[in-house]
């Protein structure tokens, strides 16, 4: 975690001499400047490598283990990989002081697939609809800019997520988990229980079913599942 400690501080201190110079030459104020994460803390065991080497050396790959992962994303439930909010819910701050009041907060839920709306929407610009003469779809993300400039923009419907057989969608306050370990669908309230701690699964099976089935649709259209060998004879 020390190693963790002095990477952050280390961007800290070189992003804040990059501030200080678009500061200096007076361009700041009309400079959009994001920071996130793709996904929540990695909790990979810290095993392969030389034990003998100081960690956070161009030659290094340092990692804390589960434990640790999963403290980086406290109050969240788990970590990287996951599908719970410990592996995809995480930072974003976002500086453009000609648009974005200072030291506001929003709750409204983005996703990183919003971030290619929102650059075509600051230049005034359209996604193509085709490429080489062959149509392609259009993205699925919204932009953010409304959200930067103070407005209560007409959010995503619903949003999917898989990795390594890990799946979730949320409609609105309502998220739908499976994680490849337990291998069962999990329901969570994210506006009453935002760290998704209880399980309302059992309680509410018919909204289950119907997430679930959002889900496999959404699978099938974007081909993330593998499919399922056949058995040969």
């Amino acid at each position: 975690m020390a190693t963790y400690a002095g990477m952050i501080d280390s961007m800290d201190q070189n992003i804040g001499r990059i501030l200080q110079a678009l500061e200096e030459l007076d361009i700041i104020h009309n400079i959009l400047i994001m920071f996130l994460s793709d996904n929540g803390g990695c909790a990979e065991e810290p095993g392969g490598r030389d034990m003998s080497q100081v960690p956070g050396l161009p030659e290094t790959y340092t990692a804390v283990g589960p434990s640790w992962g999963w403290a980086q994303n406290t109050p969240f439930h788990r970590y990287k990989a996951r599908m719970y909010e410990g592996g995809i819910a995480t930072p974003f701050i976002a500086h453009w002081p000609d648009v974005i009041k200072a030291n506001t907060m929003t709750n409204q839920v983005g996703h990183i697939i919003d971030l290619l709306p929102t650059f075509l929407d600051i230049v005034d610009k359209s996604y193509p609809k085709t490429r080489n003469r062959i149509s392609i779809l259009p993205v699925e993300g919204l932009s953010l800019l409304p959200i930067f400039q103070g407005k209560q923009r007409a959010g995503h419907q619903t949003l999917y997520w898989h990795f390594s057989n890990n799946r979730a969608v949320r409609q609105a306050k309502w998220k739908l988990v499976w994680d490849k370990s337990f291998k069962q669908w999990e329901l969570y309230d994210l506006i009453a229980d935002r760290t998704a701690s209880h399980n309302l699964a059992a309680s509410y099976p018919d909204r289950v079913k119907q997430m679930q089935m959002l889900y496999q649709t959404w699978a099938i259209l974007t081909d993330v599942e593998a499919p399922i060998p056949t058995r040969s004879k």
